[in-house]
């Protein structure tokens, strides 16, 4: 089971909340992303905090990683959370969440060592196996700072493909190949820039993607509001089975 806990842009465009995807099976759950709504969200789910076992971040963006501060100290001080926590992202992760939690809650980061908590950084196309998951990401191209990866999570015989924040780049392809569901960036109708997809351009490059289902996610207004999508939309708070 996914659940969209939000797939708003940067901007906030149609109200939505910032990216987070849970994925469920049984009592685990994984967080794709966690941007600065995210905890809300999880509250709204009522989602035990102490059961979303990994955290996965595609980029160093405010909207896809900002929630992590808020989660861990709600770990931290209101549900004195016991199990082992993984974050998973790009180069330099720990640094950067320790980062984040002392410029968020100054003093905090001292008290992140009551938490069990492991980093581990991507190595681009490369397997990352944490229990009965594998995780590979994939370089793509959006503000290089950040440093943006399509992410792909196998999981009880499923695979979610994540584009996070890109334009069109070739690595889409072995990212989302033969994926249950890819859910991929959409934030432009026609309009073409370096670091986002548009609507047309996907139209375009549709054929170079094999996999079960394509979502849109991270769209602007036009896009939310365009009547002849070809391709199904997220929205905040809808729940597909995989």
């Amino acid at each position: 089971m996914l659940t969209v806990l939000g797939c708003g842009d940067a901007f906030g465009n149609g109200g939505r909340n910032n990216t987070a995807f849970l994925v469920t099976e049984k009592d685990e759950h994984i967080l794709l992303d966690c941007g600065t709504t995210t905890l809300i969200q999880l509250k709204k789910e009522q989602i035990d905090l102490e059961q979303v076992s990994v955290i996965i971040l595609s980029h160093f963006h405010g909207d896809h990683f900002g929630g992590v501060p808020f989660f861990l100290i709600s770990s931290m001080f209101e549900t004195k959370r016991k199990s082992k926590l993984t974050i998973v992202g790009p180069k330099g992760v720990k640094e950067k969440v320790y980062a984040l939690q002392e410029a968020m809650y100054p003093g905090t980061t001292q008290r992140l060592s009551d938490l069990t908590l492991e980093f581990v950084a991507f190595e681009p196309e490369r397997s990352i196996e944490i229990d009965d998951k594998r995780i590979i990401a994939y370089p793509v191209n959006h503000s290089e700072p950040s440093i943006p990866h399509g992410v792909r999570l196998t999981w009880c015989e499923k695979t979610i493909a994540f584009s996070g924040d890109t334009s069109w780049t070739d690595h889409l392809q072995p990212l989302s190949k033969g994926a249950d569901l890819f859910i991929c960036e959409c934030n432009f109708l026609d309009q073409q820039a370096y670091g986002h997809l548009s609507y047309h351009e996907l139209m375009n490059k549709k054929d170079q993607l094999s996999c079960d289902a394509i979502w849109l996610t991270h769209m602007n207004d036009r896009v939310i509001e365009a009547p002849d999508i070809r391709f199904n939309r997220l929205e905040d708070g809808m729940k597909l089975t995989i």
